[in-house]
Parts: structure tokens; sequence; C-alpha cells
């Protein structure tokens, strides 16, 4: 896996701005894909998270294959690297996820027959976040350390998507967790948690914890 890191400074992003991009989570996405050519994007196989650091955006994707650095990032700004496998063998990380955690309704139609696609709702109660989370946990191989967790709101996400609109709800789940299934944990950490992992959701950030 390579983990690439952009620093997108006001300036540029404003920039940006005039012409369309960082408009808004799907502008973001659209520029984004500019990074990796020749992919069409419904084989899309790498993450994204962008966040204000105040100065700017600094933009995390994480790939299969190198990214290849837009025109719009400058050179000294854009850096790749390899994640190492061992990364990802120890039982115990310090994590960061930005997620879009929902519920999905059952919608029927007139006939009353179960709809394949459903509504989803978002969350927002912590008692309701923390269920989530820790039903991601089960799904993806570890255990939170509730004691550590933290859920911190970010602003909602608006965006229009081939004139139509939309909104995504973003929570920060920070804290500690234990590795109980190595296989399922590694694709989590490959494939993401959640949904909306196209705009910018769903990549879990991690930090080993050693006894070094």
């Amino acid at each position: 896996m390579i983990l690439t890191q952009a620093q997108i400074p006001y300036d540029i992003a404003a920039r940006e701005w005039k012409h369309g991009g960082f408009r808004d989570s799907y502008a973001w996405h659209k520029r984004i894909w500019e990074a990796f050519p020749g992919q069409p994007e419904a084989e899309r196989s790498f993450l994204t998270r962008v966040d204000d650091t105040g100065h700017g955006f600094r933009l995390l994707i994480q790939s299969p294959e190198p990214p290849t650095r837009p025109d719009w990032c400058p050179s000294d700004n854009w850096h790749s690297k390899t994640i190492p496998d061992s990364f990802f063998q120890h039982s115990q990380y310090r994590f960061s996820l930005l997620a879009n955690p929902t519920r999905k309704l059952v919608v029927r139609d007139a006939n009353g027959v179960k709809k394949k696609n459903g509504k989803r709702i978002a969350l927002g109660k912590r008692e309701d976040l923390i269920a989530w989370i820790e039903r991601k946990g089960t799904q993806h191989g570890f255990s939170i350390d509730m004691t550590s967790l933290k859920t911190v709101p970010r602003p909602r996400q608006q965006f229009l998507k081939q004139g139509k609109s939309g909104t995504h709800t973003a929570t920060e789940f920070t804290g500690s967790l234990q590795v109980t299934d190595p296989t399922a944990f590694l694709n989590a950490a490959q494939s993401g948690i959640g949904s909306a992992k196209a705009f910018g959701f769903g990549m879990l950030c991690l930090v080993p914890i050693t006894n070094d």
C-alpha cells in the first residue's frame, strides 16, 4: 500500500474553487481522480481524507499503486511512501476515523416489496455513534477501548452531483483499538469502513501501540 500526503494551501484551493475544484466533497472527489489517469471511476481502489489544518488542506490518499501528482498540487507539497506489510501486524493501535455514520431504513414500494436501495439516515446521538463503531469493530476484526473513545462532530458536507444536491454528516472517531481478527482488520484498513468512501470517508488512520 502507498500513503500519499498533499498539502494544499488556501490560495491554491481558492484559485481552483473558481474553476469548480474543491467547492465541495464531490469536487474534491473529481479532482483527486486526476491522480489516477486511465483508471475508470467504477474501479476506485483508493481511500482519501481531507482535513483543514488552519493553513490549508491536508489530503491523504491510500492506494495500491503510487498516484500521479496533479498539476494543481506543487511538487514540494506532494509526498508518497510505501506502507510495509509489517505495519498492519501489530495487535494494538491508536486510530482516527473520519466517517459518515448512518443506518439504513427499509423502503418498500406500493406493493410492499422491499426496494434494493433503502434510505440512509445520519446518526448524531453519541449512544448511536458508539453502537455504530462497536458494530463496525465486530464486523472488521477489532474492539475499541471505550475509555479512550472520542466522537468529534465535523461540519456537514453538502455537495452537488450531476445537478442533484446531497449531504453527508461527518464524525471523527479517535481512540485505541485491539485487533481481534487480523485478516478482517487488514481488509478494513485497505478497503475502508462505512459509507461514502468516494467522498473522503472511511480511511482508518493508524499509529501502532508498542512497548518500546
